[in-house]
């Protein structure tokens, strides 16, 4: 694994010993969201020079996208402080040049900036009726939202799927990626 990567995840659990950003009896399944962040990062255009993660939480997504797309401006917008905190603290400890924390509501900051990227990313956010809506503010020419999705959630949409979507089986997780042209 990445050593940034690992990193961040034991500054995550070091400061959830103080600081609740992460349930602790969910550790065991944080493997998964590595590696689910890590196939997001896999799909990313190759052109990609912005992303905006919606509601971060503790940095997932965003940090380890962050981490393996040095090269790529990230912005993370979380609505909680003390999770914000944390991301404040993991780019200072990390160097993390290329993230940028936003602690503001999600709409809050789309109604009253200019905040806009090529890729935006909803995992654990929103089901997709409600975070395309407010990803497609945030939308420049080609954009695209990419929001990990569980086989249940795969079996809905692909029965009827929404306009401008996609959907990619990640490699190796019982998981996919719903890919939206917005």
């Amino acid at each position: 694994m990445n050593p940034k990567i690992s990193q961040y995840i034991d500054e995550l659990k070091k400061y959830n010993e103080t600081t609740n950003i992460y349930s602790k009896t969910a550790y065991h399944h944080l493997n998964f969201h590595i590696q689910d962040c890590i196939g997001i990062a896999n799909i990313i255009p190759p052109n990609t020079q912005t992303i905006l993660d919606m509601g971060s939480g503790s940095g997932l997504p965003a940090v380890p996208l962050s981490i393996l797309l040095p090269h790529t401006k990230i912005t993370a917008i979380e609505s909680k402080g003390r999770k914000a905190r944390f991301l404040f603290h993991v780019k200072q400890t990390l160097s993390l040049a290329n993230l940028t924390i936003i602690n503001a509501d999600i709409n809050q900051v789309l109604q009253e900036s200019n905040v806009t990227a090529d890729v935006i990313t909803a995992k654990a956010f929103a089901p997709f009726k409600k975070a395309q809506p407010i990803a497609t503010k945030a939308k420049k020419k080609g954009s695209i939202l990419i929001i990990p999705i569980s086989p249940a959630q795969y079996d809905t949409h692909s029965e009827s799927p929404p306009n401008h979507t996609t959907f990619i089986k990640h490699p190796e997780l019982n998981t996919y990626y719903l890919v939206a042209k917005l």
